[in-house]
């Protein structure tokens, strides 16, 4: 909460000071004209003598993008801006079009901060079981929505990347979600041996790791689309091992969405069944 601290304003300063349990704070959500919100753990905190107004919204939109919004253009057109430490500041406001597409987001009347809880150790349940005589086997993780199947794959690398030695591992980080990285430099330990390109789409960062970075493994979130499929297969037939998330409650509901591909690029189907729950096929 240190970090976070920092971005906001006196004002929410004032109201945030008032909760004693940091560790538990998840979430605080700033909207216009209404009371200040935080999201624990497992309750919600309305502070209604805290109104968000505008300026404190300008503020903290200031102090999170250091006064110079234009530098961190392609992030805040995508709604988000990550932090130091992990965190993660989503906004809302009127979005620009251009030639059919997002150009910018003006008038950002609302904010979420994310919390950042790097939780390791998790996928020290199943990472043996993702091992073969060569390597890591190309692995498929399968989980809806919260269950925690980035933090899942997150922890998997650094795992490989720390134990494995002679591995190299790419991180293809869309969103900026896997390494949370600041000014390009991860805010979460992914060990020893891993490289991180973030913020472009999942296809190009796959293509420019293995002509660039020479990887063994390259580990991306939340594939689904045919050129996600192409570039992961083009991964494939360069000798590269592949591990992967993707939403769905079984096997099924992967193979509906990959298709023949599945079978194709996934010897290892990891289900996440609730939080530190994982089966293995």
């Amino acid at each position: 909460m240190k970090e976070i601290r920092e971005y906001l304003n006196e004002k929410i300063n004032q109201s945030i000071i008032k909760i004693t349990d940091y560790k538990n704070i998840c979430e605080i959500r700033l909207r216009v004209n209404n009371p200040l919100i935080v999201n624990m753990t497992d309750e919600e905190m309305v502070i209604k003598d805290c109104i968000v107004s505008e300026t404190d919204i300008k503020e903290i939109f200031n102090n999170i993008t250091e006064y110079s919004a234009y530098a961190y253009e392609y992030s805040i057109k995508n709604g988000y801006l990550t932090l130091e430490g992990g965190h993660r500041a989503g906004f809302g406001g009127e979005v620009v079009y251009e030639n059919e597409k997002i150009v910018r987001i003006k008038n950002i009347r609302f904010l979420n901060i994310r919390v950042s809880h790097s939780v390791q150790e998790c996928g020290g349940k199943i990472a043996d079981k993702l091992l073969n005589g060569q390597g890591v086997s190309d692995t498929l993780i399968i989980s809806p929505p919260g269950l925690g199947k980035t933090t899942l794959l997150r922890d998997l690398v650094r795992i490989f990347s720390t134990e494995l030695g002679g591995t190299s591992i790419s991180v293809i980080d869309e969103r900026n979600e896997i390494a949370a990285s600041c000014r390009g430099v991860p805010s979460i330990d992914l060990g020893i041996r891993t490289d991180v390109i973030s913020n472009c789409t999942k296809d190009e960062g796959i293509r420019m790791a293995v002509r660039a970075l020479a990887p063994k493994i390259i580990a991306v979130d939340e594939i689904g689309s045919n050129e996600d499929i192409e570039a992961l297969l083009f991964a494939k037939q360069s000798g590269v091992s592949v591990i992967a998330t993707i939403h769905g409650e079984s096997i099924e509901d992967a193979k509906e969405k990959l298709g023949q591909a599945m079978d194709k690029l996934f010897k290892k189907k990891v289900i996440i069944r609730g939080k530190g729950e994982y089966i293995c096929y």
